[in-house]
């Protein structure tokens, strides 16, 4: 496989608008791709790049919330999504978008964007860079397992595929990714004391008695290792700690999470809080963010609890410990274990001034390797020699 070296956009040669279609499902409310769509969105060179989001919904189906307000922000369409039987006539849809945007790059998503532009590309020459955010695998069960095989078979058909790990990067290599890049994710760190007020609000409406917060952001499913900092709570609070749990966001292992910590005991101290609008002023509000996946890429969770000097544990998956040196940018745990959890937690419980000194050498490290503006550069310099290697016939067919 060739390397592909990103270039800087400033000394890269200009080739006239190429319009860049995004496509991406709308089916989740909040989560990494639609972190990352937001944050192109926002840095994109836009007289370079004129950008078009095209989301996938089912009939009647409200957009998410993060969804809803990029549509606001940028060119947008909104397709039908009627299943996989449906693909074919959602794919004819979006290559009428694409016919009025000559010499477009497709820009996608997740397995039902990558779907469509797989079989427009069997058909017409359309440069496609399919962005894999990640899969779960063994984490995964029934149709959403599915779903991730079959994009695994769909990716080989793109011209780049982008990932935001080397971990990731090796999976799609393996799964026969003809061209693999890595764009690190990329995170804004304005000030954190600009969210001290609401994060203040935040402790006192959920943990008005005082005591230490201890967060999980992210999906609740068996892949984000949630179960196991509820495991290992009891023994916390045993020990001594007046500690509480509070995990931001929602999905389908919510009951399962409650039974688990009304089963073990701590129930009251296990906070649900449910999707959070803004990530941010919630995280500055804990004490610890912890990250215990036990399988990912490289979570911009890590990445937003850095932002805003919180410090990180997050376990030894995917690059989260090339994002984080152990000890010095926050604290890594080995992947699945509650005990190894619990001893990190308990760590920065009765250490102050290490949560401050971990929070801090977090933030530097973020502002250092992991910014929007270096996540752009990167997407659009692959942009570019994309451009390049098309050559001058830009609307020709396959």
């Amino acid at each position: 496989m060739t390397k592909m070296r990103p270039m800087d956009r400033r000394s890269q040669p200009f080739h006239g608008p190429t319009p860049l279609v995004m496509v991406k499902g709308a089916y989740d409310r909040a989560g990494g791709p639609e972190t990352v769509l937001q944050t192109i969105v926002r840095h994109l060179d836009r007289e370079r790049f004129p950008p078009l989001l095209a989301l996938l919904a089912g009939a009647a189906q409200p957009l998410p919330p993060v969804l809803g307000d990029l549509v606001t922000r940028v060119p947008s369409a909104v397709l039908p999504w009627r299943g996989l039987g449906g693909a074919p006539g959602s794919a004819l849809q979006l290559a009428r978008l694409l016919d009025e945007r000559p010499g477009a790059i497709l820009h996608t998503n997740d397995m039902r964007a990558d779907l469509l532009a797989w079989m427009i590309t069997r058909v017409r020459r359309v440069p496609w860079i399919a962005h894999v955010h990640g899969w779960l695998r063994h984490t995964h069960s029934g149709r959403h397992k599915l779903y991730e095989d079959i994009d695994r078979f769909l990716i080989r058909g793109a011209d780049l595929v982008l990932v935001g790990s080397s971990a990731m990067a090796e999976e799609v290599r393996l799964a026969g990714g003809r061209r693999v890049e890595i764009v690190s994710n990329g995170i804004a760190a304005a000030a954190p004391t600009q969210h001290d007020a609401e994060a203040a609000a935040i402790r006192q409406r959920i943990a008005p008695g005082g005591g230490l917060l201890a967060g999980i952001l992210g999906r609740l499913h068996p892949g984000k290792g949630q179960a196991l900092l509820i495991e290992a709570l009891p023994r916390l609070r045993a020990g001594g700690l007046d500690i509480a749990v509070v995990l931001m966001g929602e999905g389908p292992a919510e009951a399962e999470y409650r039974a688990l910590a009304d089963r073990l005991g701590v129930g009251a101290h296990v906070h649900f809080a449910g999707l959070v609008a803004e990530t941010l002023p919630w995280l500055r509000a804990m004490d610890m963010v912890c990250v215990p996946s036990l399988k990912d890429s490289l979570p911009l969770t890590a990445l937003e609890a850095m932002s805003v000097a919180r410090p990180v544990i997050a376990s030894r998956a995917g690059d989260l410990p090339l994002a984080i040196t152990d000890g010095e940018h926050g604290l890594l745990v080995e992947v699945g274990s509650s005990a190894a959890l619990e001893a990190a937690v308990e760590r920065l419980a009765r250490s102050p001034a290490l949560r401050a000194e971990l929070g801090e050498a977090g933030r530097q490290r973020l502002t250092a390797r992991y910014t929007p503006e270096a996540m752009l550069r990167q997407l659009e310099g692959y942009c570019a020699e994309l451009i390049v290697e098309r050559g001058p016939d830009r609307g020709a067919q396959r």
